[in-house]
């Protein structure tokens, strides 16, 4: 595997862990 789609993939995962937590403290902010 090239080592620049394995750095996408990290980079997308971390993107998508920081979403899921921006929308939780949201969430928690409104409630």
């Amino acid at each position: 595997m090239p080592i620049i789609f394995d750095y996408l993939g990290l980079l997308s995962a971390a993107l998508a862990l920081a979403l899921v937590l921006f929308i939780g403290l949201r969430k928690i902010q409104i409630l």
